[in-house]
């Protein structure tokens, strides 16, 4: 592959990470959010608790997704990142941490999904909301079942051409999870330009 081809495509990469995290602090996204999303049902009073202190044990449990799932999402991309430097500078150092990455980011993926999992039944979303929540579960699912594939055809098949397909496909894949689950947080237009 040519040289300045695989130094854009590091670039692209690097810049998606680089963006693909936008800031906190959008007060209006905050109040559209608030208005959506209802943590208990309609017929109980609103609990109060102080500075987002979770109303039960499966809350808490389930908390513990927005801990571990900046790390699958890393490690899946500099997995992409490690391969295309593989083929660019051919030493073995980054065979070694594209192999090792895969493989943690497998690890990490199963429970990060079970924990969303727990807390997706922890609250209630309506409207948009709620087909952002089914679409990040299902994304979420494929993404951690993609990510066992590829790391087998990793280890059974070696690199290959399969292997760089699928992990194409699940780089594609966990960017749609990830853009899904700040829709949740954020809000469901928090990747609009600011216009």
């Amino acid at each position: 592959m040519n040289k300045q081809l695989i130094l854009c495509l590091l670039c692209l990469l690097c810049f998606t990470c680089l963006f693909g995290h936008e800031g906190h602090q959008n007060t209006e996204e905050n109040e559209n959010k608030k208005e959506m999303v209802n943590p208990l049902p309609e017929s109980q009073p609103p609990a109060k608790h102080l500075g987002g202190r979770p109303l039960n044990w499966t809350q808490w449990i389930g908390s513990f997704h927005f801990i571990l799932l900046h790390f699958p999402i890393a490690l899946i991309i500099m997995t992409g990142i490690s391969e295309i430097l593989l083929a660019w500078l051919q030493r073995p150092i980054f065979d070694y941490a594209s192999r090792f990455m895969i493989i943690a980011a497998v690890i990490l993926a199963v429970p990060t999904a079970m924990l969303g999992l727990i807390y997706s039944y922890t609250t209630s979303y309506s409207g948009l909301l709620a087909n952002f929540i089914w679409w990040h579960m299902w994304a979420g699912i494929s993404t951690t079942i993609f990510a066992i594939f590829v790391a087998f055809i990793r280890e059974r098949l070696g690199i290959s051409k399969i292997y760089y397909a699928s992990l194409f496909i699940l780089f594609l894949l966990v960017n749609i999870t990830g853009y899904l689950g700040g829709g949740m947080t954020f809000g469901p237009y928090h990747m609009h330009p600011p216009l």
